[in-house]
């Protein structure tokens, strides 16, 4: 029985020849595809015989003697039913490129690790992790036990200059007057050591300014852009805008010179974007070749450029890290977040640019199928290069004006190799 394909068949009787088909396989269970006979196929029609299980080494042409040479005819009616659509190849250039998976770091540069000056009692705690802060906001209080010790010292260095400036100048009056007297009532001996006195008591208000000043510059290092002082009391402040990643102080807590950091705040306005490259893959990449981040799969992708190419290989791994600062103010990515790459070599490959579903592969060799005139195609062996966004570069094998398939091209070839000998349908001839 024909099945003319134009013709739409009810739902009804679409059951009922799926039943007949279904009990005709199960009355004759043993009938074999090699005693059927040849199944007859309406005019104009491209048809989709079922294969018979065969090896993967005989599926389509293994060597070029196999290669389908004959060309395919299929009618326009077929053509449209079948979805089997064109395209004229144009001439242009695609860059290279790799698709790899990669993982969002924080940029230490733009961290600020945060430990208080001074040495003391907690007062209040004002922010939590995850919290955003902005540059000068207060972050915690203390009671600053040094603070008060730094006071003390600089007002007895200050106490000691005073009383230094006043023995110079008795010093330097005793002096003044042994000068005057010299030769009648005090002696040269005299006058040289009121002159030695003075000297001495020099020196001792120099020294004693020294300390006092290198007082008032410690007392100046508890007031910082992460810490103001008022009175005896301190509060550490941000230095930076960014989100708070730890805070490890609480209320009544001493806090002193500790190794570790009181608080951490990390810019993340801008964050290292870190692919993992193959060894081999890296070779084709350099500083400034273009790439595309995208966070989620269907989110629009973030664009930038290569900054950094790691210059060893991770031994597990064997891959090659490459660095891309980029821009995170909207706050889309954060640390140790997985995400896709697509990384672009700086040069490109020219040639014929078509849709990439043109490309089929017969064997091992790609393909296109070119239109020789409205109803006849041929399979032609093609060299690819680089594809992008569902466009190929085609290196060799093509010419520019020349039409070939795309969508529906698995058709055509499915018809090469299944039935290599052209397909007379209406149109065809």
């Amino acid at each position: 029985m024909i099945i003319n394909p134009t013709r739409r068949l009810s739902a009804r009787y679409r059951c009922a020849l799926l039943a007949l088909t279904s009990l005709s396989f199960a009355l004759v269970p043993e009938i074999g595809l090699a005693q059927a006979g040849p199944v007859s196929t309406p005019p104009g029609t491209v048809s989709a015989p079922v294969a018979p299980s065969v090896p993967s080494a005989e599926r389509g042409p293994q060597s070029p003697a196999d290669w389908p040479n004959a060309p395919i005819a299929i009618s326009r009616e077929a053509l449209r039913q079948e979805g089997i659509h064109t395209a004229v190849t144009r001439q242009g250039a695609l860059p290279p490129h790799v698709d790899v998976p990669a993982y969002i770091d924080q940029d230490d540069r733009r961290s600020a690790r945060i430990h208080p000056v001074g040495q003391g009692r907690v007062q209040s705690v004002l922010v939590t992790p995850g919290e955003i802060v902005k540059k000068g906001q207060v972050l915690f209080t203390y009671d600053d036990f040094s603070l008060s010790d730094a006071h003390q010292r600089l007002l007895s260095a200050e106490a000691a200059v005073q009383q230094a400036r006043a023995l110079r100048d008795d010093a330097r009056l005793s002096y003044d007057r042994a000068r005057a007297l010299q030769g009648g009532a005090i002696s040269q001996g005299e006058a040289q050591r009121r002159r030695s006195r003075l000297q001495d008591a020099e020196g001792t208000v120099k020294r004693s300014e020294a300390i006092a000043q290198n007082e008032r510059e410690r007392l100046a290092r508890f007031s910082s852009s992460s810490e103001k002082t008022e009175g005896l009391h301190s509060s550490v402040i941000s230095p930076i805008d960014g989100i708070v990643n730890k805070i490890v102080v609480g209320v009544g807590e001493e806090v002193s010179g500790r190794a570790a950091p009181a608080v951490e705040i990390d810019d993340l306005s801008r964050v290292w974007v870190v692919s993992q490259v193959g060894e081999q893959q890296a070779t084709h990449l350099s500083r400034g070749g273009r790439q595309l981040t995208w966070p989620a799969p269907d989110a629009k992708p973030i664009e930038s450029r290569i900054d950094l190419i790691e210059g060893s290989v991770d031994p597990m791994t064997r891959h090659v890290l490459v660095r891309s600062l980029v821009d995170n103010s909207k706050r889309q990515l954060r640390p140790d977040m997985l995400v896709k790459t697509r990384l672009f070599s700086t040069e490109t490959v020219h040639g014929i640019v078509i849709p990439a579903s043109a490309i089929q592969k017969i064997g091992s060799q790609p393909c296109v199928f070119v239109r020789l005139d409205d109803t006849h195609y041929q399979a032609r062996k093609v060299t690819t290069g680089p594809d992008l966004d569902g466009r190929i570069v085609v290196t060799q094998g093509l010419k520019p004006g020349e039409t070939v398939v795309t969508d529906g091209s698995f058709v055509l070839k499915s018809q090469a190799l299944l039935a290599p000998e052209p397909n007379h349908g209406e149109g065809g001839q």
